[in-house]
Order: C-alpha cells, then sequence, then structure tokens
C-alpha cells in the first residue's frame, strides 16, 4: 500500500526494487539509498513486497514505501502504485535495480507522463542468458532482454555497474539508445574492514587443521559451485584442504549430492546465508569465485578488503576489473576444472604478494562517496 509521505521535492529521489533479500542489487540499493540521504535528499525505497535481510540496514532518513504486490507480484498493482506515487511526488528521478522492476517502473512513467525512469543494469545481460541450462529459462531471459532492448530506449540514461555489462547493454540498446553510464557498485569500506576482524563461531575456522577454502554467492547455475565442487575435489587428490560455501538456492541438493558422488563431503560445508560473510572470508586462507557470469561482484571487494588470497573466474564482466587484470587475484577460464583446480593449489601454497597500497588506492573505485558521485552525475 502506497504510504503518505512527504511533499513533492526536487531533492526527492525514490529508488525502486523488487525486495530487500540478500542479493548484491538490493545492497546496493541500501547503500545508495542510505548515502543519499545523509547528503539531505529526501529518499524513498520502493518495494513490490517488503522485507529480506537488507532491510535492517536502511536507515531510519529513508521513507518504505511497500506495495503490497505480493510474491509473484500483482503486476497491474505494481504500475497502479507506481503511477500514484509518481504523480504525488513528482521525484527528481527514479533510480531501478534489475531488469523486471525497471520495465514495470518505465510502464508506469510512460502511463503518467514520466520519463527520468533510470534503470541500473547489475549483470551482462547476454552472458546471464546463456547461464540458464533449461531451454525454457533461457527463452524467458532471452524474451526479458528483448523487452529491454525496446524499452530501455525510452528512458533519459541507463546505469551500469562494469565496463563489461556497460558494452553489453550497448550492443542491445543500439541504435538511439540513451547514455549508458558505468557507476562501480560502491561499498562502505571502512565498515567492511570492521567487520572482517569480528569473531565468527566456526570450528573448521578457529582451529584450523587445513587450508580452508570459502566461497560465497548463490547457489545457482549462474554461480557454478558445480564446477568448484569438481575443482575442489581434483584439488584434494594432491592437498588437503576444506571447503565452504556460503549462500543458499535452487542447486543446494544438486550441489550435496555432487559433493557425495565426488567423494569430498565430509570436508565441504554448505553454510546458507550467514551474517557476517566477509569475517568468514578473513579468516579463510583462499577465497573462490567460480562464476560463469558476473555484473560487477560484490564478494570479490569483500575479499580485497578482507585480506584474503583470491581465485575467480575470468567470466563476464566484473571480475577482470575488480581484480585489475589479475594484480588483485589470480583469474582463471570459466568452468574450465583443471585450471581453477591448479590456480587453488598454487595460490594456497604459495601466498601471492599484494601492493596494499596500490589496493587501497584501487578499492576507492567501489567506495559509497563514488557511487553517489555517479548516480548523481548520471540522473539529478
Amino acid at each position: 500500500m502506497l504510504q503518505d509521505v512527504a511533499a513533492p521535492t526536487a531533492r526527492r529521489i525514490g529508488i525502486f526494487v523488487e525486495h530487500l533479500g540478500s542479493g548484491g542489487a538490493e545492497k546496493v540499493a541500501v547503500v545508495l539509498a542510505n548515502g543519499l540521504a545523509d547528503k539531505g535528499f529526501a529518499v524513498d525505497i520502493l518495494m513490490w513486497h517488503g522485507g529480506g535481510t537488507n532491510l535492517r540496514d536502511l536507515s531510519p532518513q529513508v521513507t518504505r514505501i511497500d506495495f503490497s504486490a505480493g510474491r509473484p507480484a500483482n503486476v497491474l498493482r505494481v504500475i497502479r502504485s507506481l503511477m500514484q506515487y509518481l504523480r504525488r511526488q513528482k521525484p527528481a528521478v527514479v533510480f531501478v535495480h534489475l531488469e523486471k522492476p525497471s520495465l514495470l517502473a518505465i510502464i508506469g512513467g510512460l502511463l503518467v507522463g514520466y520519463r527520468r525512469i533510470v534503470p541500473c543494469i547489475h549483470i551482462d545481460l547476454i552472458a546471464y542468458a546463456n547461464t540458464h541450462h533449461s531451454i525454457l529459462n533461457r527463452l524467458r531471459r532471452w524474451l526479458l532482454n528483448s523487452m529491454v532492448a525496446l524499452l530501455y530506449r525510452l528512458t533519459p540514461w541507463v546505469i551500469v555497474v562494469s565496463e563489461g555489462a556497460g558494452q553489453t547493454a550497448r550492443r542491445l540498446l543500439s541504435p538511439f539508445g540513451p547514455p549508458v553510464q558505468v557507476v562501480h557498485n560502491g561499498m562502505d569500506l571502512p565498515a567492511l574492514s570492521s567487520k572482517a576482524q569480528q569473531p565468527i563461531e566456526e570450528a573448521w575456522l578457529r582451529t584450523k587443521t587445513v587450508p580452508v577454502i570459502v566461497a560465497c554467492g548463490r547457489l545457482t547455475q549462474q554461480k557454478a559451485q558445480d564446477t568448484l565442487l569438481r575443482a575442489f575435489a581434483l584439488l584434494r587428490q594432491t592437498t588437503p584442504a576444506r571447503l565452504v560455501i556460503l549462500g543458499e538456492g535452487e542447486e543446494r541438493d544438486a550441489l550435496l549430492s555432487l559433493a557425495q558422488e565426488l567423494g569430498v563431503a565430509e570436508d565441504v560445508s554448505l553454510r546458507g546465508v550467514v551474517d557476517n560473510p566477509i569475517a568468514w572470508f578473513a579468516k579463510s586462507d583462499l577465497f573462490v569465485l567460480s562464476s560463469r557470469c558476473e555484473g560487477q561482484s560484490l564478494v570479490l571487494i569483500e575479499a580485497l578488503v578482507a585480506g584474503v588470497p583470491i581465485v575467480s573466474t575470468d567470466c563476464p564482466s566484473g571480475p577482470r576489473e575488480v581484480l585489475e587484470n589479475g594484480r588483485f587475484g589470480a583469474l582463471v577460464p570459466v568452468d574450465n576444472v583443471a585450471e581453477l583446480s591448479e590456480a587453488m593449489s598454487r595460490v594456497l601454497n604459495k601466498t601471492p604478494k599484494i601492493d596494499k597500497a596500490a589496493l587501497t588506492q584501487h578499492l576507492q573505485k567501489y567506495s559509497v562517496e563514488n557511487m553517489i558521485a555517479g548516480y548523481l552525475a548520471a540522473g539529478v
């Protein structure tokens, strides 16, 4: 239901998301909302159904507006609620995270003559469509991309989180598409550093007898934890180690079965979603990202802040940028079990030296201040 909020103002900004669950885009939406509110903007965060683990981090300065459209969404109710909000509040801009909410926002804006909807793309759209094994899911994603290519042309700007995602977006939207602006996802780097030092209750990390590898991400085909398990099993033939995977998703049962099949189940732990994953990274011996595609990858930034050695797939499109072409972490081909295993072994046996001053400077690209400046330049 649309709540009453303060009077319309040129300094009012709307941020629209489906929900505030544990995903990276939702986390960024909260960080952005809080940062804009700190700068004196009247910020409304709009959700078509409320709740989610990131909700607890939302500043009390930000107004929450829950359309209560249910899950799955009542699309007509979402569009109607958006139209009502736009007519009443006339915000300077509405930033919309992810594709489905963006399409609904564009339609709602068109119906009331409001054009300052700015979609924010958090993934390489074409690469992501290709990660789906199911033909039906792949067709659904390509249909969604076709709608993006059509309707995003009606917006004044499009924000993307990495150069690689930007190249794909420009291909989809050309010719005559709107400007595509790269704005890196930002994080509160000092707060992350503090969180990395916090204790955790995990026997494998508290009293370590063998190296512990940590991965973090939704348990989905996109994140390719199946490849990681196969690479870990290959590593285990020569190097004693344990693997902890943080996150939840539809591939959990398949991954547990694969671990049993590979004979490594006793040394693999699927821990689900944890409150402070960066503390796990900081206490591990290696962080691994095995994704088939990303947008930017917030967990790689967290791993860099934690100071843990990193091995990542060189997937489209974020890891190469975040790791500065391999300067701050090893890059391996996507779905290459042998090369992933070899890189894990190499890094575990000889921790690479990182130029800390250069890393600190590099991380400023992913600061909250830098992100907010980018959004304001693109949209307000």
